[in-house]
């Protein structure tokens, strides 16, 4: 990691991760346009999700770190301010655009969930949104979809830095991170062993298990960046081997061929099985010199930087190319190509416009590791933790 808090390769893994999710939403809008379409894509957006998860934890656990080192503290006030500026402007304009913008202009409505949206409204699912917490209630808002992975990284960052704060020992951190990896099981077996399944619901049971599974997916990844800091000696014998990053990518391809192939359940397998592996390529391709996973280049540096603005507008760009493709051509096979390489541009433009107006802004408000502000270069490269 240089001075300023940056690490190779990992802006190419982003945009890797960002259009993971964009090319599964290809099919998945039209699905909710009313058509009926073929999963064409073999990996699912949230193996996607899982990229980020386990890069975000690994990050943003490192840079923890190196606050530690320099400062012999970690500032919880400045690392939510810097979470909030980051994380919280595009959030929220996501949500108006939903609310008042997409699904109030006819061409651009859902089938059934545009209008269920606004006959569904009550006071609790407002308090919900703004509040950024869990959507227990399953309250959905219609081009919005990448709001629940927003929300579980900003719950899981209420806790974690405060832990770093507290445990300085490294296995002790390493333990509480498991234990929230392994949370999921952990809630059921307590939701049997006390009874409490005769008072929750079925679906609130699955619906806190889902997030804590999310919430182990992030701590992977933390798990990884502490056990890198205490310079574990398997660390560079094994997981920098060569043949370990080839086994690695090769298990993760398996098993997207195993889900969309054989078990046709693009989930079959549990998001932290891709996390643990997707935490072996981030810690590869961060800190091995030997790495194989080389992605420093200028376009994927790019797509990298902007990755968060691709993910957060990909499906409201996504229903204008439909829209336009749709009206202007037929054919069906014209059509599909003109909406996906429309979307795709699309989404790289908005993207790219909100990163040079709208979130350099906030970007040149965060307070540095010292308590000082820090520049829009500078935080746009070293602590740029998204979704």
């Amino acid at each position: 990691m240089s001075e300023k808090g940056y690490f190779p390769n990992l802006n190419g893994l982003r945009a890797i991760g960002a259009f993971i999710v964009l090319c599964s939403h290809f099919y998945f809008f039209r699905l909710l346009m009313g058509y009926q379409e073929i999963q064409w894509f073999p990996i699912p957006g949230k193996v996607g999700v899982a990229l980020f998860f386990s890069l975000s934890g690994f990050l943003i656990t490192s840079l923890l770190f190196r606050e530690l080192e320099k400062t012999h503290t970690i500032r919880l006030k400045d690392f939510y301010i810097r979470r909030m500026l980051r994380i919280w402007p595009l959030y929220y304009l996501i949500l108006l655009l939903g609310f008042f913008v997409m699904n109030r202009i006819g061409i651009f409505k859902i089938p059934v969930l545009s209008d269920k949206m606004y006959t569904d409204i009550t006071w609790w699912n407002i308090l919900n949104i703004i509040l950024i917490i869990p959507n227990f209630t399953h309250y959905y808002i219609p081009y919005t979809d990448q709001r629940w992975s927003i929300i579980d990284e900003e719950l899981f960052y209420l806790i974690q830095p405060a832990l770093l704060r507290t445990f300085r020992n490294r296995y002790v951190l390493v333990f509480c991170f498991c234990v929230i990896v392994f949370s999921s099981e952990l809630f059921s077996g307590l939701v049997r062993v006390l009874g409490l399944g005769r008072h929750l619901s079925p679906n609130v049971v699955e619906a806190v298990s889902n997030q804590l599974e999310y919430l182990g997916c992030i701590a992977i990844g933390c798990i990884f960046s502490a056990l890198y800091y205490k310079r574990e000696a398997i660390t560079k014998k094994w997981l920098f081997s060569k043949w370990t990053q080839l086994i690695i990518i090769a298990i993760l391809l398996a098993l997207c061929a195993i889900s969309y192939f054989v078990k046709h359940d693009e989930l079959y397998f549990n998001l932290r099985w891709y996390s643990l592996l997707f935490a072996v390529v981030v810690l590869n391709a961060a800190l091995n010199p030997q790495t194989i996973y080389r992605l420093e280049n200028r376009v994927l540096g790019f797509l990298g930087k902007i990755s968060y603005g691709i993910y957060m507008y990909h499906m409201f760009c996504l229903g204008v190319a439909f829209v336009i493709a749709r009206a202007l051509f037929p054919n069906f096979w014209v059509q599909y190509v003109v909406y996906a390489a429309l979307g795709v541009g699309l989404t790289i433009l908005v993207s790219w416009a909100s990163y040079r107006w709208l979130e350099s802004f906030f970007l040149r408000l965060k307070p540095h590791e010292g308590g000082k502000k820090t520049s829009a270069t500078q935080t746009g490269t070293a602590a740029k933790a998204t979704a």
